[in-house]
């Protein structure tokens, strides 16, 4: 049964966590995850992870786990509503890559840790762009996502200007990406300081300056820990925004906070 109620920070809920072997079989994971981690940022092209299952049933019987199968998976924050909530790759599988790990916990039970990616990566490793691209570098960028990545992921990309023209020669779709990273200048801010990378709601092409503009998603701050609510309940939200430490990395970062404290 899902948890209703957020009680600490990090958890979730498992609505769907199907494993799809080469041979079609499909296993169900729902009860068996003892953890799970799912890595994005802005430096990273896409979205990649490892899933941890306890493997009471003996899933090699099921078929071969060779690394190559896809992971149909959906979870959700408790007690929080809206799209922002769901973490969903029902539609869009993502794809198991290696078997990192199997380690015996007892009663003939193991442990298999396996790494997951986007399926983009995967065929980003075979496909190979061999033509004459023309359009804004923000308009390849969309070519290669939905056309040579076959990908049907929301897009969340911030136009570039001029019309520009590429000769892609035997080179990957995510390499065309990174020139355009480079090269491309924002219509709207003239900046060109554009990052490709994939969060758990799509792809982005965007420049720091259009990052810079949307309004913030959490504010953090000091705070006593173990706030409560009105009603006597642990405020989770205060807990996840609360700042515990923080540290200059050099000198430089000190003189430039000095600075600020001056003006």
């Amino acid at each position: 049964m899902a948890q209703l109620e957020l009680k600490n920070g990090g958890e979730f809920n498992i609505i769907q966590a199907d494993l799809i072997l080469s041979t079609g079989k499909v296993v169900g994971l729902t009860a068996s995850i003892m953890g799970l981690s799912i890595f994005e940022g802005i430096n990273q092209f896409t979205i990649t992870g490892t899933i941890t299952i306890q493997d009471a049933f003996n899933l090699a019987s099921f078929g071969p786990i060779i690394g190559q199968e896809y992971l149909s998976l959906k979870i959700a924050t408790p007690n929080f509503k809206g799209v922002g909530n769901m973490i969903d790759y029902s539609e869009n599988p993502l794809m198991v890559t290696s078997i990192d790990d199997r380690v015996d916990i007892g009663n003939g039970v193991q442990a298999t840790t396996m790494t997951f990616c986007s399926r983009e990566f995967v065929i980003d490793q075979r496909a190979r762009v061999r033509r004459n691209l023309v359009g804004s570098y923000s308009s390849i960028v969309e070519t290669m996502l939905e056309t040579d990545l076959d990908s049907n992921k929301q897009l969340n990309i911030e136009p570039s200007i001029d019309n520009k023209k590429m000769n892609a020669t035997n080179i990957k779709p995510l390499e065309v990406v990174t020139i355009a990273t480079k090269r491309a200048i924002s219509e709207k801010y003239n900046d060109a300081t554009y990052f490709f990378w994939e969060s758990t709601s799509g792809f982005n092409f965007r420049t720091l300056g259009n990052m810079y503009s949307q309004e913030p998603v959490m504010t953090y701050e000091y705070s006593v820990p173990g706030k409560r609510t009105k009603d006597g309940a642990r405020d989770i939200l205060a807990e996840l925004s609360a700042i515990e430490n923080y540290r200059m990395n050099n000198a430089h970062h000190a003189r430039s906070a000095k600075n600020l404290r001056n003006v």
